[in-house]
C-alpha cells in the first residue's frame, strides 16, 4: 500500500510540474510541436488543454482519494497512513509541530498557483479545447480577431487605471 501511495504521489507532482513549468515551456519550442500535435487528442479528452483544469481535476482526484480514504478508515480501522505522512515529512525535514501548518500551506500554495493560472489565461475554454488540427480557416481568423479585441480591451482598461 505504501509502495502504491508513493507512486500516486508522484504521477500527481509530476502532472503538477507538466502542468504549471513543463508544458507552458514546451508550447514555446518549435522543436516540441510534434509532441503537441501527437498529444492533442489527449489533453483535449483530459483537461481541455487547459492548465487551469489541469491542476482542478489533479485536486478533484486528491479529494475524491481523501474521501474514499476516509470511508474506508471507518470500516478497515487498521488502515493508518501515519507512517506513509510520517516518512514524508521526514525526507522534507519538516519538524512534528510544524506538519500541521505545512499541510494547510501546501493547499494554501495550491490555490495561489491556481490564481496564478487564471491570470495568465488568454483565452475562453471553447477556444482553447479545440484540436489545433480542426481549426479551420474561418474559424482562425475568428480567433485572431478575438485576440486583437482582448488586447484591445487590455490595454484600454490600463490606460484607464493610469
Amino acid at each position: 500500500m505504501t509502495i502504491f501511495l508513493l507512486v500516486l504521489a508522484l504521477l500527481v507532482a509530476l502532472a503538477f510540474l507538466y502542468a504549471l513549468v513543463l508544458r507552458p515551456w514546451l508550447k514555446k519550442q518549435t522543436w516540441a510541436q510534434g509532441f503537441f500535435a501527437n498529444v492533442d487528442t489527449l489533453e483535449s479528452a483530459l483537461f481541455k488543454k487547459s492548465e487551469t483544469i489541469l491542476v482542478g481535476r489533479l485536486l478533484w482526484i486528491g479529494g475524491l482519494f481523501v474521501t474514499f480514504y476516509d470511508g474506508l478508515a471507518v470500516f478497515v480501522h487498521s488502515l493508518d497512513l501515519t507512517p506513509l505522512t510520517t516518512r514524508i515529512f521526514d525526507w522534507l525535514q519538516i519538524p512534528p509541530d510544524m506538519r500541521n501548518l505545512s499541510a494547510t500551506a501546501f493547499i494554501g500554495i495550491v490555490g495561489l498557483l491556481i490564481n496564478r493560472l487564471r491570470a495568465q489565461t488568454t483565452k475562453p475554454l471553447a477556444l482553447v479545447a479545440v484540436p489545433d488540427a480542426k481549426v479551420t480557416p474561418s474559424a482562425a481568423v475568428a480567433m485572431a480577431r478575438a485576440e486583437a479585441a482582448k488586447d484591445q480591451a487590455v490595454q484600454a482598461v490600463a490606460e484607464a487605471k493610469s
